[in-house]
């Protein structure tokens, strides 16, 4: 076991190690995108062109070449400061039982494609997904693959055909997989580009799977490739770029920046005559030329129709007249012969802002295989990435975007900052913070960004909202049982002036228990109450509310209210300064609080999920400027975290993601 304190941890997070190039050169290549940027590895196709791979967090550099090293699948790899391992191949990221071998195009190379769809009695090829297994009523555009979706947008009826699902292997234990999960063709599996990411560096093992190849032995016995390759020289270089001769198993390429910043090294070096296939055969005319792997830009998908999340969500949210602008949107079929298409419900969440044709982000986090607390994998449909937005520890989402099997993206306040999910620690959210914060509802939190009620057109994607009101616990289910929420607000003298419980008229308690329900989102006559007295030193008043939740929602609210209370330290006062909450009530109205009182600290004491199990646990959270902490949780000495030794890396990651993103 690893023991680490909170500040053991904090202090190594910062020790984020840096990628400088692969270890071992002679077997290793490090790509870039031709213009000397590294990054996240990619195969001929470049960003989208993503490759079947499998991901854990390793201490160093060394361990991660090493797993590649050992495996004969594993044609690259990527490794980043922060510790990411990814090792990318056929068969990575697991193996469906149906898995047939039939080289660079396997049906079934992922856990979507993991079943075979029958018409009639007959396999249907082209199928490779069940929500292609189906015949659509009307016809659909030609630039669209039929399928649920895109019969659902033209009005058609869709039948569906058999679909038998094999079984899927995920890789082996501490590993995550990521497939390729494109619904109408094959990823590549070579490795031959990069995706430009911070931090990352790509490492190619097998350096000519990529490139146009020239196989056979020529009639003295000699390998027609090694002849092929060392006709290139620095002659076929751009200007200003690097040529490498041959080193250990990889032949001469050329990389680094061109003088005139347009052309690609690697691009321009591997289109000149040297990769003909007049070279090849000019070597031999036993030797037999092999064109590189071409990629194919792969046509558009729509998600699956917006499904029915029951009470406390609104309706999909649809794009506005500003982001349902049509002009330069040439590759959204929806929009040819259109100007707008105000209302379009395919799309990411974005703030509605006058003149942002795709709109405007705001906090965020997002994930891929993050399991939610049903136990399913939250890209895995509408329904489960919206389990893991009323899952997140936060409290506070407000929405979420879905890819179907491809990504589901949370939106909310603070959310960003919780990165592990009740009951998943083997999985982490990615967060970010350097944009908008939205409201959960209106003014609230206070700062927050309203108009957070539009999309980015996407076709891939679908956007969801919680309601912005009391309604919005009904996302948790019907309410069930009754448990309490205490809110503890401490009020000093401002200045010199006592202040005391006598000093709170009944108009100020009743617009306090008003203030605290739109707070919580309840009814304040029904589940809220109040109670004023003597504080914990003499001078002091102890403001305490007590709320009423229903068992289902109290963990969701309690987060919440510790969101928008604690987590903002002395924002949580500024509520309590007047009726109208405001951010410019920076003073003391004396509408809520007696004008010569001050909240010198708040505490709210509720229940909570365990990291672990998932269990209900009693939960304390305050800030307090009476005490030399301004911010504690269950104001005890926290213990030291104890962790497995295979999750202590991935915790330190998790720590230096809370601290830095």
């Amino acid at each position: 076991m690893v023991r680490l304190s909170f500040f053991a941890m904090a202090m190594f997070a910062n020790l984020a190690m840096s990628v400088a190039g692969p270890i071992n050169t002679e077997t290793y290549r490090e790509l870039t995108n031709g213009f000397g940027q590294t990054g996240a590895c990619r195969g001929n196709g470049g960003g989208g062109d993503r490759v079947d791979s499998r991901y854990r967090i390793l201490p160093t550099q060394a361990e991660c070449e090493t797993v590649c090293d050992d495996d004969s699948g594993c044609v690259a790899y990527a490794y980043s400061g922060n510790g990411d391992c990814v090792i990318y191949g056929s068969g990575q990221d697991g193996t469906c039982s149906l898995t047939v071998d039939t080289g660079e195009l396997d049906r079934y190379h992922n856990f979507n494609s993991c079943g075979e769809c029958y018409q009639d009695g007959a396999v249907v090829e082209d199928a490779l997904v069940k929500s292609l297994c189906g015949i659509c009523s009307k016809e659909t555009p030609a630039e669209l693959t039929a399928s649920l979706s895109v019969c659902s947008t033209v009005g058609g009826l869709w039948t569906e055909a058999a679909w038998t699902a094999g079984t899927w292997e995920d890789p082996p234990a501490g590993w995550a997989g990521d497939s390729y999960t494109h619904l109408t063709q094959y990823g590549s599996t070579n490795v031959h580009t990069i995706s430009v990411a911070e931090s990352y560096g790509c490492f190619d093992k097998v350096h000519e799977d990529g490139q146009a190849t020239c196989t056979g032995s020529t009639a003295d016995g000699s390998s027609c490739q090694t002849s092929f390759e060392d006709r290139r020289t620095s002659t076929q270089c751009p200007e200003g770029c690097t040529f490498y001769p041959r080193n250990g198993s990889h032949g001469p390429y050329c990389d680094g920046l061109a003088s005139d910043g347009e052309t690609s090294c690697i691009e321009g070096f591997e289109t000149t005559d040297v990769f003909s296939e007049e070279s090849c055969l000019a070597i031999d005319s036993q030797c037999v030329y092999v064109p590189a792997i071409a990629w194919t830009q792969p046509p558009a998908t729509i998600h699956a129709p917006p499904a029915d999340l029951g009470p406390g969500w609104q309706d999909v949210i649809r794009a506005s007249v500003t982001t349902g602008d049509c002009t330069g949107r040439d590759s959204l079929p929806q929009c040819k012969g259109k100007d707008n298409l105000a209302g379009f419900e395919y799309g990411v969440c974005r703030l509605d802002t006058a003149g942002a044709l795709n709109g405007e982000n705001v906090n965020q986090k997002y994930c891929k295989n993050c399991i939610n607390t049903n136990g399913d994998q939250v890209n895995l449909d509408e329904k489960a990435c919206a389990q893991a937005c009323l899952d997140d520890p936060s409290g506070s989402c407000i929405g979420f975007s879905h890819a179907d099997n491809a990504n589901c993206i949370v939106y909310g306040v603070n959310g960003e900052h919780y990165l592990r999910h009740p009951g998943d620690l083997d999985n982490q959210w990615l967060g970010y913070t350097l944009h908008d914060e939205p409201c959960i509802a209106d003014k609230i939190p206070i700062g927050c960004t309203p108009k957070f009620n539009t999309i980015k057109m996407n076709t891939k994607f679908v956007c969801r909202h919680l309601n912005r009101d009391n309604t919005r616990w009904l996302a948790w289910g019907e309410a069930t049982g009754s448990e309490e929420i205490t809110v503890e607000l401490t009020v000093t003298p401002s200045l010199s002036d006592p202040v005391g419980v006598k000093d709170f008229t009944q108009e100020m308690m009743n617009e306090l228990r008003i203030k605290m329900a739109s707070v919580a989102m309840v009814d304040a006559d029904k589940d809220v109450s109040l109670e004023i007295g003597e504080g914990d030193q003499d001078g002091h008043v102890k403001v305490t509310f007590t709320i009423q939740a229903p068992s289902n929602v109290i963990i969701p609210m309690t987060a919440m209210i510790n969101t928008i209370l604690v987590s903002k330290s002395r924002d949580g006062a500024l509520y309590f300064h007047s009726k109208l909450t405001t951010d410019n009530a920076l003073q003391n109205s004396g509408e809520l609080i007696p004008k010569a009182g001050h909240i010198a600290g708040i505490l709210v004491k509720g229940m909570r999920h365990n990291l672990v199990d998932k269990s209900k646990e009693l939960h304390t959270t305050s800030w307090s400027q009476l005490n030399p902490s301004a911010c504690s949780v269950d104001p005890v000495d926290p213990e030291p975290v104890i962790l497995p030794d295979e999750l202590a890396s991935g915790a330190l990651r998790n720590m230096y993601n809370y601290l830095h993103l």
